[in-house]
């Protein structure tokens, strides 16, 4: 799944905004947060604020139940 299917997806499910931002509902759940960065942008000579939506180790788990993806765990010795 590419990440234009993934936002999509993640949109369907009510997790993103039109926007593409992680919802209010679902921030402190401890499951998705959002990473905030920056860039310069040299068009209006300042920098350009912007957040990715992240996932925790049990957030990984729970998105992949609801986006119907089955996870194999790796043996720890691995």
């Amino acid at each position: 799944m590419g990440p234009r299917k993934l936002r999509t997806r993640l949109r369907e499910l009510g997790l993103l905004n039109h926007a593409g931002e992680l919802i209010s509902t679902e921030r402190g759940q401890g499951r998705l947060f959002v990473d905030t960065r920056s860039r310069w942008n040299p068009a209006i000579n300042s920098y350009t604020h912007y957040g990715v939506v992240m996932a925790t180790e049990a957030g990984i788990g729970w998105l992949a139940e609801q986006l119907g993806i089955t996870v194999t765990k790796k043996d720890a010795a691995a």
